[in-house]
């Protein structure tokens, strides 16, 4: 086996998806990316560059579901394990599972850095306290770094399936669905977050409000 993912499994959309992570990671930590995300009329755009990207990803996640014999794909199912990377890989067969893997690293590769830009134009806008900004950014690497290795090593299952024991394939196997799984947590508890934070500036701002003396 390889311990990477056939070159042959690149597209355009791998480089632009890539070009838009490293951008993500540049906006997350530069003095002047935070600046740039505190801007809160970046907030539309990156919602369009959302919509857009996870309506193109949709697509191609049922195009994948049909060829698997209408089996969600795993980037779509919830806490899966081993017993469900197996399944879906062996109900997409050979083509399939090509296609899977083109598909993680091309237009699932658009996912990622729409999502964790949306994330931060929000919070770096709008949340007030600098130290939930702190957390918040811990989060959005955590759930940003962890669904960027399994979507980049997800492709090295497919292409040596059924083999499942030669080289870094049994890690691989472990690994990747805890780093899918950790992927849905950290953005959950980010945007949970996010909302309790707008709930205690609200709360203190209607104290403000409420305790000036009336003139």
């Amino acid at each position: 086996m390889t311990v990477f993912p056939d070159p042959s499994y690149f597209t355009w959309w791998t480089l632009i998806g890539w070009s838009w992570s490293v951008a993500a990671y540049y906006l997350m930590f530069s003095a002047r990316g935070r600046a740039i995300l505190a801007n809160p009329l970046l907030i539309l755009m990156a919602a369009i560059l959302l919509f857009g990207s996870l309506r193109y990803v949709f697509g191609e996640m049922q195009a994948l579901s049909l060829m698997a014999g209408g089996i969600t794909p795993l980037d779509g199912q919830f806490g899966y394990g081993i017993t469900e990377v197996i399944a879906f890989a062996d109900a997409l067969g050979e083509d399939g599972r090509d296609a899977y893997a083109v598909f993680q690293l091309g237009a699932d590769a658009l996912a990622p850095p729409a999502f964790v830009c949306f994330l931060m134009t929000v919070y770096r806008s709008t949340v007030q306290s600098s130290l939930v900004r702190l957390g918040l950014t811990v989060l959005a690497f955590t759930y940003f770094t962890s669904v960027l290795i399994a979507n980049t090593f997800m492709p090295v299952i497919m292409q040596n399936f059924p083999d499942a024991d030669a080289g870094l394939l049994p890690l691989y196997y472990s690994l990747i669905p805890k780093l899918d799984l950790i992927k849905y947590l950290t953005h959950g508890v980010a945007w949970l977050v996010i909302f309790s934070g707008w709930g205690w500036q609200g709360f203190r701002w209607s104290r403000r409000r409420f305790s000036q003396p009336a003139s």
